[in-house]
């Protein structure tokens, strides 16, 4: 059995398109073999899987929004899912190194991306506003099992959670990292200059240069939804970026 899972996730129809491109990007960079898995509101190819709708039923998705990532941490949920080492990619990334990469790191914990390009003592600020969290889940790793508690909690506190959470991030943030004391917390932060970010920068404050690319980093975020909506930009709209994506 392969044991290598690569995972992303699509719902409504804002990103059409990115899922044949991560799936094309992934095939160029991922040296080992691999199963790849897109959970879906709407399934039509062989790798694709119907997201479940518990959640769905009960709660309007208009803060706690992206909350459809969270059932794929209950393995139990998919059966048809192999393996037992997890990558979750979102679907608006480019891949510039071998995946593989993160299929070695050291796995005493799940990690999740720590946006280094924010200020942590502006998160520390604004930790009671529930905002400025320094987690981005565009990027995230674990091993069967791992991320099972984070389901749980949420399974546990529904109305809660939907109710006081306007993105994943942010409960993240507040329930799974610890900003003051990062190595206590549940989450382990990939290392810097893995995954920096094209409109927000790399690492604060050395280098927050935005539309630059690094291709010695692994992976470069586009996700600009939580900023001005108005200013919103498909990935191929970017000239830099469409010979390579």
């Amino acid at each position: 059995m392969i044991e290598n899972t690569i995972l992303c996730v699509k719902w409504g129809e804002k990103y059409n398109l990115y899922v044949d491109k991560l799936k094309k990007q992934i095939e160029k960079n991922c040296s080992i073999p691999y199963n790849f898995y897109c959970l879906t509101d709407n399934p039509k190819e062989e790798y694709d899987i119907p997201l479940p709708t518990f959640w769905d039923k009960n709660y309007i998705p208009t803060r706690f929004w992206a909350y459809r990532k969270c059932y794929m941490f209950n393995e139990a949920l998919f059966p048809q899912i192999k393996g037992n080492k997890f990558l979750y990619l979102d679907l608006d990334i480019l891949i510039h190194q071998d995946l593989k990469y993160f299929f070695d790191l050291e796995m005493s914990k799940p990690y999740i991306v720590r946006g280094w390009w924010k200020d942590i003592n502006i998160s520390k600020q604004n930790f009671g506003q529930i905002i400025s969290t320094p987690l981005n889940s565009s990027v995230v790793r674990w091993n069967k099992n791992q991320l099972k508690p984070i389901y749980n909690f949420i399974e546990k506190n529904k109305e809660v959670v939907f109710f006081s959470y306007k993105t994943i991030d942010n409960f993240f943030g507040q329930n799974f990292y610890n900003i003051w004391e990062e190595d206590k917390s549940f989450f382990k932060a990939f290392p810097k200059k893995d995954v920096y970010s094209w409109y927000k920068g790399n690492i604060f404050p050395m280098d927050m240069h935005t539309r630059t690319l690094r291709p010695d980093h692994k992976i470069c975020l586009f996700n600009n939804s939580a900023e001005n909506n108005e200013t919103f930009e498909h990935m191929y709209h970017i000239d830099e970026i469409k010979d390579l994506w």
